[in-house]
């Protein structure tokens, strides 16, 4: 499994925001205390009230979380100088040091402060980290088969992967299974999400039959692209 650290804030940052909003259950291991204890991240803030709009005012940002479980790690804690946090987000290992800062008070945040972290320890407990998508970034994409000028296809995004996509062939591009193959090439395929399109070049890496759930009896046309696809990254791996 790869072990990577992440030191852009502004990646951490947001990583941070995601556990605060999903509710992730936190381990907190206190210098010299062989057992964990357990919290959750709920908030944070610049102690200052200035606004988290840059590096620097992310670095002095405070992080709350909720007392811990059991409760004499809240008394442990405010005597340690070094407090680890892990969790497990996203199919993926998260870690870092921070330390002890006080006790909130303000409502409605009431807790454990601790400092924001200067680094991520990040461990891939997948080579690849894959999600079917129930509202995907990339909802269709757009290409040409055939002899020129070709005949085009618009075919629904099932799945999506740093490196490719998963299509979802229906009753009405049942045809592309009899036109593609392990190894064929797909030159300059739109790919359409909300906001934006891109267009990349892709091989056909699989054709699967899906034999359960609600597209039981259809197929995905798996495809790889050497490009990049940015809105499938997750957020630590942009913008380093």
């Amino acid at each position: 499994m790869d072990l990577y650290v992440l030191k852009s804030l502004r990646k951490i940052a947001e990583i941070i925001s995601l556990i605060i909003s999903k509710k992730v259950e936190i381990k907190v291991l206190i210098q010299e205390e062989s057992a964990a204890f357990t919290s959750s991240l709920i908030h944070y803030s610049s102690p200052t009230g200035e606004a988290l709009d840059s590096s620097a005012a992310i670095e002095r940002a405070e992080l709350i979380m909720q007392k811990l479980t059991p409760a004499q790690g809240n008394t442990l804690i405010q005597s340690s100088s070094d407090v680890l946090i892990e969790c497990e987000f996203s199919q993926r290992s998260l870690r870092f040091n921070t330390r002890y800062i006080g006790i909130s008070t303000k409502h409605p945040h009431f807790g454990i402060i601790v400092g924001f972290p200067e680094s991520l320890e990040i461990q891939d407990t997948r080579n690849e980290e894959r999600t079917v998508l129930t509202t995907p970034d990339f909802i269709s994409v757009e290409f040409q088969l055939g002899k020129a000028p070709g005949k085009d296809y618009q075919v629904g995004v099932f799945d999506c992967s740093p490196h490719g996509l998963g299509l979802l062939i229906t009753k009405k591009d049942m045809e592309l299974l009899q036109m593609l193959k392990q190894g064929d090439k797909i030159k300059d395929m739109t790919c359409y999400a909300p906001r934006a399109m891109i267009t990349v070049d892709a091989e056909v890496k699989h054709i699967t039959k899906i034999e359960e759930g609600n597209f039981k009896g259809q197929y995905v046309i798996g495809l790889r692209s050497s490009e990049i696809i940015e809105s499938c990254r997750p957020p630590w791996e942009l913008d380093q």
